[in-house]
């Protein structure tokens, strides 16, 4: 499992800091760097977030997958990106991308982009990212 951190706001770490962890996952629940273009895999993402300012936070989260092709170009997954709202009281939080026909075969860096947009729908100043190692896909 990759592991990143939050890029927060301009605040002490005791009153907002976070933590991101993002992974492939195989048909069978596995983790795994090789799957194959048609079977169920996806993207399992889990992120924490803590702090005195956790419960002040107002709007939603925007998750989306970043897979850049070697040799190739960028695409990102889903589109529109996945939108959660923030939960006051908890700063945990799980998603799990579907990925099922979404590449061509290929081999990629993943990237988990995690970004936010504030209550009035503008751009958020927390987000974070997490590279997940190369993978293969098969056909």
């Amino acid at each position: 499992m990759a592991t990143g951190e939050f890029q927060v706001m301009k605040v002490p770490a005791e009153q907002l800091t976070g933590i991101l962890h993002g992974q492939v996952v195989d048909p069978g629940a596995q983790p795994t760097n090789v799957v194959r273009q048609r079977e169920g895999w996806t993207v399992d993402v889990s992120w924490e977030v803590t702090g005195e300012l956790i419960d002040w936070l107002a709007g939603c989260w925007q998750l989306e997958i970043i897979a850049d092709l070697l040799g190739g170009g960028e695409t990102r997954h889903p589109s529109p990106p996945v939108e959660l709202t923030f939960t006051p009281g908890s700063g945990r939080y799980t998603a799990s991308i579907p990925m099922r026909g979404q590449l061509s075969p290929g081999t990629y860096d993943l990237v988990v982009n995690l970004t936010t947009t504030t209550a009035a729908g503008t751009a958020g100043a927390l987000g974070g990212f997490v590279v997940i190692s190369k993978i293969l896909v098969k056909e």
